[in-house]
């Protein structure tokens, strides 16, 4: 039976539990999530953050061990020309960023490199710190992205093992990841040509693989995501033992121009923000085939655990360092990921206003009782903590 996306459909789905409940039937994927997975150690939020300058920053990494650093950046015209980052913006690195780095290898700290986008695989991102001038510390091994953590995902789910192939909807990064581990894919880049016979409603369609042959579906951002590409995807949801794993949850992609909103692979629509949280990704996916997916970005658990595994790391010495703080008058766009991905994990948290007036945000989250979005430390920029 092939399953048709459509308004009557999705409602029907959305009223039934049974279906619209993911079901986790790999024992090993289950076992695999919780391993190394610290429950959420939400830390009470402080009255005001604290401002960290080069003297008060010596003093405060003394009781961390481990710094993560966000790795995206913004580029946001509202009234003005807004900039965001933390390590770089484009293809420049952010005055002295480089050295605040190095300052703390030097003083023996581990750094992680964390970024939300999976269009890029993690040995793209570690040429670009190195063009860029970052210590050769920080190389593939030091980075995760969401295309990573899918990757380890379904390999600890056994997909491998299991044979079954991985329908794919995203760009280049995932696809460099799961050739990483040998894990088959299918389905990237655009579609073959329309043969459809025109009219309003597609009631069949080619399914390149039988549907108990694909172990996972995979969603992120793909500038080719259509209807073919969901009616497919949801199909091949319908078999229970099928797994639904999303890169992350950023509802737009940053770009050069300010007055176009490019939806990334978002899962959430904001009914406030009234902004497209991947309405044509994720979100449609989830909402055809009735299923939720393991979302694996910040601020999600997925690459909290990812972490874990890989360095064993103390949540209470390390410090997620990021620049997304925003109100919904800042950055009408994006939902915080960096400070809530440190707060609900049970780290320490440093914002990097990095050019933005911030400060008004953190008060206005802190008034209204937003506590995961309060961090506990701010600075001017990465740099002015190494002057």
């Amino acid at each position: 039976m092939i399953l048709v996306p459509g308004t009557i459909l999705c409602t029907m789905l959305l009223d039934s539990p049974t279906l619209y409940h993911q079901k986790l039937r790999a024992p090993l994927l289950e076992r695999s999530l919780s391993s190394g997975n610290h429950s959420p150690m939400k830390r009470a939020a402080p009255r005001l953050p604290a401002k960290l300058t080069a003297d008060s920053f010596i003093e405060a990494v003394k009781s961390v061990d481990t710094f993560i650093f966000d790795a995206d950046d913004i580029v946001i015209a509202l009234l003005h020309v807004c900039y965001l980052g933390v390590l770089w913006l484009g293809d420049a690195a952010l005055p002295g960023s480089a050295r605040t780095v190095d300052l703390l290898l030097r003083l023996g700290k581990r750094v992680i490199v964390l970024t939300n986008n999976a269009t890029k695989s993690r040995a793209c991102y570690a040429k670009k710190l190195a063009k860029l001038g970052f210590p050769a510390e920080l190389n593939k091994d030091s980075l995760v992205n969401p295309a990573a953590v899918v990757a380890e995902v379904l390999s600890l789910a056994g997909l491998k093992q299991s044979g079954k192939k991985v329908y794919l909807i995203g760009a280049q990064g995932v696809r460099d990841e799961l050739d990483g581990v040998g894990i088959e894919y299918f389905g990237f880049g655009p579609e073959p040509e329309d043969r459809s016979d025109g009219s309003a409603f597609m009631f069949d369609i080619e399914l390149e693989c039988k549907p108990e042959d694909v172990g996972a579906v995979v969603v992120g951002y793909e500038k080719h995501f259509n209807y073919h590409k969901l009616m497919k995807a949801a199909n091949y949801l319908q078999e229970p033992d099928c797994l639904f794993v999303a890169t992350n949850e950023d509802e737009t992609c940053p770009g050069p121009n300010p007055n176009i909103i490019t939806p990334d692979a978002g899962t959430l629509l904001d009914p406030v923000l009234m902004t497209a949280h991947a309405g044509p990704l994720v979100a449609a996916v989830r909402v055809a085939s009735g299923r939720d997916p393991i979302t694996v970005g910040k601020p999600n658990s997925p690459a909290f655990e990812y972490i874990c595994r890989r360095w064993k790391i103390d949540p209470a010495r390390t410090m997620m360092v990021g620049d997304r703080n925003p109100s919904n008058r800042t950055l009408p766009f994006r939902t915080n990921t960096d400070v809530q991905f440190g707060r609900d994990h049970g780290l320490k948290t440093l914002l990097v206003l990095s050019g933005c007036h911030q400060l008004e945000d953190v008060m206005d989250n802190q008034s209204t009782g937003k506590d995961n979005m309060v961090p506990d430390y701010y600075a001017d920029s990465l740099g002015a903590l190494s002057l």
